[in-house]
């Protein structure tokens, strides 16, 4: 199945002035409501299952509440309010993207936050302190920094024994050195601290503080990393797409994302490493992060996966006009005559069944068995490295590779955003802003296998606070 995007979810809908965002005097944020809820009734396939009679009274409820709100919501915040009501249906393959370009006032910001709270330290004043030996410090005194490195951090402990992370470096716009980003108690062994942490509008958010290791903190989210005194040891960020030998028989393939435009990326490199891989005993393919895309970029792995016949459990198309034009024309430059063909005659078929979910398969089997000829025998085992950002496409991918009898996930739970797919998008019409939805509701659920919301659990669970997933990876091949 065709998955046109990676989950989208709601993105920059709070822009930063007003004065970016116009539109006809005949629109407003009422009018692209009304256009929404029309577009989700009529071609969002999970529509039928979530709009019931025992839900209707509370969609009813939240539509009064969301249309009383866009009378009186500024431009700039339209498609955030618009957002709470798609969220009703709790579906990741429900999207409103913001496609204006902001424009900032600096000035405005930075005097919006300059009564912020502020302690007098520079960086030159607090590596002084830090650097002299007749001053006692505290544990968790120093310099840090977030994984990002979007923020440098001091850490000073306060009179009333509060640790204070104030800011030495940072965009100098939204936060200026010297700012309080966050405080907290420490944490111990036998339960976490507590942290007021601030966000990047200043917003303040209760956080639990967890000590992960020496030298670093983790806030429910955002890890922080000592940097000096006594460096701690930085996460590496691999590269979104890599294949490295860890040694002369295990390989490491890292897929950042299915998206169809990297499907080339994909094929190509696996062409390119197709002698390495014929030494390799111990695949493991880390799709962290992989939040989906085409169904087409996995193609060139499966070989290295496939022992025994697939199960495919297929989908049905909900079939509108607006859906169906997404069948038009050229959906990938790189796709081939055959898939081409496909859907032009899907598309055709559909239009022919206007109103009516559509089985994706001709002969509208609901299940298939899929058998693979060019097989990769000389890959014995195969590890798959998943967590909870994998969506739509890379779940696809994960129902079919734990089907391999040599074929074993590892990590945590997917996102579970499937059992509705195949986006179609189309702006509305008055402030710039882009609808997505579901287009395909998946056989699954007739069958009680849905996993949207749940996800799809490892085989085998990895602990989160180690520092290398790859390598807990290896240790487990090793004790087999």
């Amino acid at each position: 199945m065709l998955r046109i995007t990676s989950v989208w979810l709601l993105l920059a809908l709070l822009s930063v002035s007003a004065a970016a965002q116009t539109a006809p005097a005949a629109c407003g944020c009422r009018q692209d409501f009304e256009q929404m809820r029309q577009l989700i009734a009529t071609n969002y396939a999970g529509y039928r299952d979530k709009v019931t009679p025992a839900t209707q009274p509370r969609l009813d409820s939240l539509t009064a509440l969301v249309r009383a709100r866009t009378d009186t919501v500024r431009a700039a915040n339209c498609g955030v309010v618009l957002y709470q009501w798609l969220t009703f249906f709790r579906d990741g393959h429900l999207a409103l993207r913001n496609d204006q370009v902001p424009t900032v006032d600096s000035v405005a910001i930075r005097a919006r936050y300059a009564a912020t709270e502020r302690l007098p330290w520079t960086r030159a004043s607090f590596r002084a302190y830090l650097d002299d030996p007749t001053r006692p410090k505290q544990p968790l005194e120093g310099i840090w920094r977030d994984a990002g490195n979007d923020y440098a951090v001091g850490i000073a402990q306060a009179p009333d024994g509060r640790y204070q992370g104030f800011v030495l470096r940072a965009d100098s716009l939204w936060w200026m050195p010297g700012q309080v980003k966050f405080t907290f108690r420490a944490p111990s062994a036998a339960a976490p601290g507590q942290a007021t942490y601030y966000m990047r509008n200043h917003e303040a958010q209760p956080r639990a503080v967890v000590l992960a290791a020496d030298g670093q903190l983790d806030m429910q989210g955002t890890s922080w990393y000592r940097t000096y005194p006594r460096p701690a040891r930085l996460p590496t960020v691999p590269a979104p797409f890599s294949f490295r030998m860890l040694d002369d028989t295990t390989a490491l393939y890292r897929i950042a994302s299915f998206d169809g435009q990297y499907r080339p990326r994909i094929d190509s490199l696996t062409k390119a490493h197709a002698a390495d891989l014929r030494h390799t005993r111990l695949l493991i393919l880390d799709l962290r992060g992989n939040g989906g895309g085409s169904d087409g970029s996995y193609r060139s792995l499966t070989p290295y996966l496939y022992t025994q016949p697939v199960r495919e459990v297929g989908a049905a198309l909900l079939s509108t006009p607006d859906n169906n034009r997404k069948y038009s024309g050229t959906l990938y430059p790189d796709m081939s005559w055959l898939e081409k063909r496909y859907f032009a005659r899907l598309q055709r078929r559909l239009n022919a069944h206007v109103g009516e979910l559509v089985p994706q398969r001709r002969n509208g089997q609901r299940t298939s068995l899929r058998r693979q000829s060019h097989q990769h025998p000389e890959v014995a085992r195969v590890a798959v490295l998943q967590n909870r950002n994998c969506a739509s496409t890379t779940e696809q991918f994960l129902l079919e590779a734990r089907q391999s009898r040599k074929t074993t996930l590892f990590g945590e739970n997917s996102a579970g955003v499937l059992d509705y797919a195949n986006m179609q998008f189309q702006p509305l019409s008055c402030y710039r802003l882009t609808l997505g939805w579901a287009t395909s509701r998946s056989f699954r659920l007739d069958q009680q296998e849905g996993i949207d919301g749940v996800g799809i659990a490892p085989a085998v669970r990895l602990n989160p606070q180690a520092p290398d997933a790859v390598e807990q990876v290896r240790a487990w091949y090793r004790r087999k």
